[in-house]
């Protein structure tokens, strides 16, 4: 069993490197500062409008696109942009944010319309620190409730476990990039708190993350548990992973 935490105010380190260079004006967070005035600070910056029209659809669908040409995948005409949910309390998108380089980042659910159905692709969309400049960022296909920073740090371990089974089975096996081509989640807790842009304080859920590399399948089931300081723990069923040839 591989078990990790990931915590909010641990990207102190990441903080001070995005701090280098940036703008002199005031900070638009201070998360080591006074508290309610980072609440404050966040709900301020989610009342701003979401991005959408033009830009959005172009920032997404430069984002599919990439990945479409990166993983050899279906490269869509048509796409369906589901709602945005701020992830502004990720550790990542919080620290960006600090240092002046964004104002605020979402995961919207991508659909493929005129593609092999498949699980909808996540997108990390930023803007910019001028207000109107979007950029997106593949982030994942499926469904998962892990938000970007969590799930970046879990895909690593979960990656490794992928590589070790891979090693065992089919040795010959040796793909350069493991990206899910799947992900569910498979439980929650009765005290699963909500999103609180972008990560929970309560509660845990599970997943299963689907990997098809050399036209094997791997299916690897992986428990979340917060930690009620704005991360979480995850554990990887290593007896529970399925593999099929």
């Amino acid at each position: 069993m591989i078990r990790r935490s990931a915590r909010l105010r641990t990207w102190a380190a990441a903080l001070l490197a995005l701090s280098a260079g940036a703008s002199a004006l005031a900070a638009p967070l201070d998360p080591l500062g006074d508290p309610d005035q980072f609440r404050r600070d966040v709900e301020a910056i989610n009342r701003k409008p979401l991005p959408d029209g033009e830009a959005l659809a172009r920032a997404v669908g430069n984002a599919v696109m990439v990945d479409a040409k990166v993983r050899g995948r279906c490269q869509p005409k048509k796409i369906s942009i589901g709602k945005l949910e701020p992830v502004t309390l990720d550790g990542m998108i919080a620290a960006m944010i600090a240092a002046g380089r964004i104002e605020n980042g979402w995961i919207a659910s991508v659909r493929l319309d005129d593609c092999p159905p498949a699980d909808p692709i996540r997108v990390l969309l930023l803007r910019m620190a001028d207000g109107a400049t979007l950029d997106g960022v593949f982030a994942g296909q499926g469904e998962s409730l892990a938000w970007p920073t969590l799930s970046r740090e879990a895909l690593r371990a979960t990656v490794a476990a992928v590589s070790q089974r891979l090693h065992a089975e089919d040795p010959q096996c040796a793909p350069r990039e493991l990206t899910p081509t799947g992900v569910r989640v498979t439980g929650t807790s009765p005290d699963l708190g909500p999103s609180q842009y972008g990560i929970r304080l309560k509660g845990s859920w599970t997943e299963l993350w689907t990997f098809e590399p050399c036209g094997h399948r791997l299916a690897i089931p992986i428990a979340f548990r917060t930690n009620g300081a704005g991360g979480a723990w995850w554990d990887i069923d290593q007896p529970g992973i399925q593999f099929a040839r």
